[in-house]
């Protein structure tokens, strides 16, 4: 279903919880590097808020993680490590 997704996408936004901690940022980062190297022609970004200096080093990429919303429109949106539904 998720290949599926992606084939179609142009663009995607993938995001998690407030205050990130490894498994997000993990989830969030694994999702990101499989989308950039096995779908290039989509266009990704990854939004979390800062994370902890200790996971930048365990990370390959995050000094591509955006922190602010941009001005973009995503053909599709991945919520990561998200628990609650509201």
């Amino acid at each position: 279903m998720l290949n599926r997704a992606l084939t179609k996408a142009k663009s995607v936004a993938i995001g998690g919880h407030i205050r990130p901690d490894g498994d997000c940022v993990g989830s969030c980062m694994g999702l990101y590097l499989y989308i950039k190297n096995n779908y290039s022609n989509v266009d990704v970004d990854l939004y979390l808020e800062d994370i902890p200096e200790s996971f930048k080093k365990f990370f390959a990429h995050t000094n591509e993680i955006l922190h602010e919303i941009q001005e973009k429109k995503y053909d599709l949106f991945i919520a990561l490590d998200c628990a609650d539904s509201n």
